[in-house]
């Protein structure tokens, strides 16, 4: 089992996807976790013949980590019944706000899983661009990086080389046990999801086992049936990041546009805006997924002449 971490839009179901294409994850039942209203990420996965289940609505290091347990269960018997196919591995990809912790806990202490599973790694992706801000002692970021097995740093290929080193170097000071690895977009290696050798004179202090949030953060969906020009999403999601900033924590959609047939993927982080991308799937209902900090719905909603709809805020 791999246990694939990392900070909102560190660019985690990237590299999963690139490791599902390229045949870096081989024969796996992939779990994906998210914390709101309504999950998108499995839709994001192109997972060909692996498996994918979702577990929405919270933080898969907090309450959903009986969903957790069942879920793998479900894949054990699903396989058992003859429906889906046998697999080899399972690869679970946390949600942005997960404490890697507590899921290391739940293998290490539940009776039904302990014997079933073996945790290979945990692998944190950490932003080239934002990460070095995020990893202030005692955040989730810093906690991610200090209990991964393994550190890839997304989008390197986007970041200065000055910048880039003081990223590696702090993460170093953080986890000097860690294996670090660069991983430019659309790159996936084997290794990187390979069991890693226990280090006995690794010490994690206990502080970094317990799950903590912040009460500000806020989740919430926007959805709307009507095609949109492609321009019209584009200006409102770079207006969002113009005005709201830091407090835009994560933003992730799947949206139907005039200018396509097939369903597009818009993401944004803070103040970056992301290229959209076309993907596979027929295009429908548009949604868009926020995790910001003090926001609500009516501060994000879009200006076109049929309002959206907004699910209820959720909290971690």
């Amino acid at each position: 089992m791999v246990v694939l971490t990392g900070a909102l839009g560190a660019g985690k179901t990237t590299l999963l996807n690139a490791a599902l294409k390229q045949g870096a994850i081989r024969n796996a039942a992939v779990v994906v976790n998210e914390f709101g209203a309504v999950g998108i990420d499995n839709a994001l996965i192109e997972s060909s013949s692996e498996d994918v289940v979702l577990l929405p609505g919270g933080c898969v290091c907090c309450q959903v980590r009986a969903d957790l347990a069942e879920a793998l269960i479900r894949l054990e018997r699903g396989v058992a019944h003859g429906a889906i196919p046998a697999y080899e591995r399972v690869v679970i990809e946390t949600s942005g706000l997960a404490e890697p912790g507590p899921i290391l806990q739940l293998f290490a202490e539940s009776p039904m899983l302990a014997g079933r599973y073996r945790l290979e790694a945990v692998v944190t992706v950490v932003d080239a661009l934002l990460g070095a801000a995020a990893l202030e002692s005692g955040t989730t970021a810093f906690r991610q990086a200090l209990l991964a097995d393994r550190l890839v740093v997304a989008k390197s290929e986007q970041s200065d080389p000055q910048s880039l080193a003081r990223l590696e170097a702090k993460l170093a000071a953080i986890n000097p046990h860690a294996d670090l690895v660069r991983a430019p977009r659309g790159a996936a290696v084997p290794a990187w999801f390979e069991s890693t050798m226990p280090l006995r004179e690794r010490l994690v202090p206990a502080e970094a086992l317990r799950a903590a949030h912040d009460e500000s953060i806020e989740s919430f969906v926007l959805e709307w049936d009507e095609r949109q020009p492609l321009a019209a999403i584009g200006e409102w999601l770079h207006a969002l990041a113009d005005t709201h900033g830091a407090r835009l924590l994560r933003v992730k959609g799947i949206i139907a546009v005039e200018e396509h047939s097939h369903a597009v993927a818009v993401h944004a982080i803070q103040h970056l805006v992301a290229p959209p991308e076309t993907l596979s799937l027929p295009a429908g209902t548009s949604r868009v997924v926020f995790i910001t900090r003090g926001l609500e719905p009516g501060d994000v909603r879009p200006g076109w002449s049929t309002a959206a709809r907004a699910a209820p805020a959720r909290r971690p």
